[in-house]
């Protein structure tokens, strides 16, 4: 029973009979719930339930699927026997030291197991191990084992710690000849007793690592570090320091020679060291006054020409440096910018040649079309001021052809409406009525019998332009002084740019056809 609590001071009203053992264990009882597993643990051995593997899992923050989880930790819990891990078949890493283990069970599922921590439990044999072929790492210091054996299955253990057991002579490990893997072997604090441990050392080749302290061989072997040296050839750590080549090399001199031949040795590369030492040194002398030998031989070029009345450049040579000089070369590099730039110049170069080659041919067709198609304009439908194009030529209205021809010239003030014959413009005798000459006056003579047998036969006239513009209430056209005495070919490459957009396009771009101006589009 527990030692009772001095009661407290408390008035005689807030007095109440003690509860008797029974009665608040029934109080308990009633308040948890869970009180009776609580005390059935406490009662018997501890043991990992699923019940406490999923509050592990809570306590860790791991997956609520067992078989995702690659680690667990069950440290220094007290449970005696390893169980319930079937479904924990991801893990990679376990660790149960600090518990009450006797015996290696429960692992037949963990086929993906790399690490294993048993230290500090009571376990007797090392077995069970086999059904984890992967296993690399094992550490199962301080228990009470008597000898290594059930690892030869493992051909990737490289790491074993087996400190603090009960290993005695050779024949106790002498298992370790069937992990031709292990690299690492801690056996710190063993009873090995046998020197012939060291002929177990040097038959596993890969062994790099041994910690040995703590073992009475270690007093019973002539110059123990160099013997164990000499012997495996593997090893670059032994207990506690490295091994390095110059001890490596000494170590077989003594071998060969005894301690003269060590001592020989030692002082060789006592020797080497120090003139490889004083040729370094020598080489920043050398270094250092030749620098100086040249900035003497400038000074005095310097005060020989300050002598003879030379100028002299005091400006300090520019200090360079190799990012300076990787800098200047990403300055003359192009960038992705440019680059980009640069493609989108000559693609819009390139649509804008396109865009003018098409309107070129547009207007070429338009002016064949408006060629080839006949056109039947008499005399008088001739707009003042506009020049008009015939079989390739051209010539102002305002001429003053056939105004000396001898026909007869009548002055208006105004358009007093068209005349067979004779065309009203501003000519050299001013403004007014002129003859058009002999084919025109045929050609208006023909135009007025047609219209008057069309007249006669009931079909309307047709109508010449200044009277369909009439009619449909259009301006009379002006032409802009800009296009005045401009044929259509001139207008078109003046508009159109021609040569111009090609030469703006730049190197490697030409002018494409339609199609690929409608791709472009």
């Amino acid at each position: 029973q527990r030692p009772s609590r001095p009661p407290r001071r408390t008035s005689l009203r807030s007095v109440s009979p003690p509860l008797s053992p029974s009665t608040m264990g029934a109080a308990r009882n009633l308040s948890d719930p869970d009180v009776e597993d609580d005390e059935e643990m406490s009662a018997r051995h501890k043991r990992i339930t699923p019940k406490v593997l999923k509050q592990v899992s809570k306590e860790q923050q791991l997956y609520a699927t067992a078989s995702l989880n690659d680690k667990l930790y069950l440290h220094y819990r007290g449970y005696n026997r390893i169980e319930g891990l079937d479904e924990w078949t991801g893990l990679k890493a376990l660790w149960l030291e600090g518990n009450g283990f006797d015996k290696i069970e429960g692992l037949d599922k963990l086929a993906n197991l790399r690490c294993v921590y048993l230290q500090q439990n009571c376990i007797r044999k090392i077995e069970n191990l086999q059904c984890c072929p992967e296993l690399s790492s094992l550490q199962i210091s301080n228990n009470m084992l008597p000898r290594i054996e059930g690892l030869s299955g493992l051909r990737h253990l490289s790491t074993l710690q087996i400190a603090n057991n009960h290993l005695i002579t050779a024949d106790d490990i002498r298992h370790l000849l069937e992990m031709p893997a292990l690299t690492v072997l801690d056996l710190q604090n063993n009873r090995l007793e046998e020197p012939e441990v060291i002929e177990v050392f040097e038959g596993m080749p890969q062994l790099a690592v041994l910690q040995c302290q703590g073992n009475p061989f270690i007093s019973k072997v002539t110059s123990y570090r160099k013997t164990v040296v000499s012997r495996c050839k593997s090893l670059s750590y032994l207990d506690d320091r490295p091994i390095f080549d110059e001890e490596r090399m000494a170590t077989e001199a003594w071998v060969v020679g005894g301690l003269p031949a060590e001592r020989e040795e030692r002082r060789r590369q006592r020797t080497e060291k120090d003139a490889a030492h004083r040729k370094n040194l020598e080489y920043m002398l050398n270094i250092t006054r030749k620098g100086r030998e040249e900035k003497e031989k400038k000074e005095a070029e310097r005060a020989a020409r300050i002598a003879a009345g030379e100028e002299v450049d005091d400006t300090p040579p520019p200090f360079f440096h190799a990012k300076d000089d990787e800098k200047d070369k990403a300055k003359d590099e192009p960038t992705e910018k440019d680059i980009y730039d640069k493609a989108l110049r000559a693609l819009q170069a390139k649509k804008a040649a396109l865009l003018a080659k098409k309107k070129k041919e547009a207007q070429a067709a338009a002016a064949a079309a408006s060629a080839a198609a006949p056109v039947e304009c008499a005399a008088d439908d001739e707009l003042p001021g506009v020049q008009t194009k015939t079989h390739g030529t051209t010539a102002p209205s305002g001429s003053a052809d056939g105004a000396d021809d001898g026909r007869a010239f009548e002055a208006a003030a105004s358009f007093a409406g068209s005349r067979p014959g004779h065309v009203f413009k501003l000519g050299s005798k001013g403004l007014g009525y002129y003859s058009d000459g002999p084919a025109k006056a045929k050609a208006a003579e023909k135009a007025a019998a047609e219209k008057v047998a069309a007249a006669s036969e009931g079909v309307p006239p047709p109508l010449s332009a200044r009277e369909l513009m009439a009619q449909q209430g259009a301006a009379e056209p002006d032409v802009a002084p800009q296009f005045a005495g401009k044929s259509a070919q001139e207008l078109v490459e003046e508009v159109g740019g021609g040569a111009a957009a090609e030469a703006e396009a730049g190197d490697g771009v030409v002018a494409g056809s339609a199609a690929d101006l409608d791709e472009l589009d």
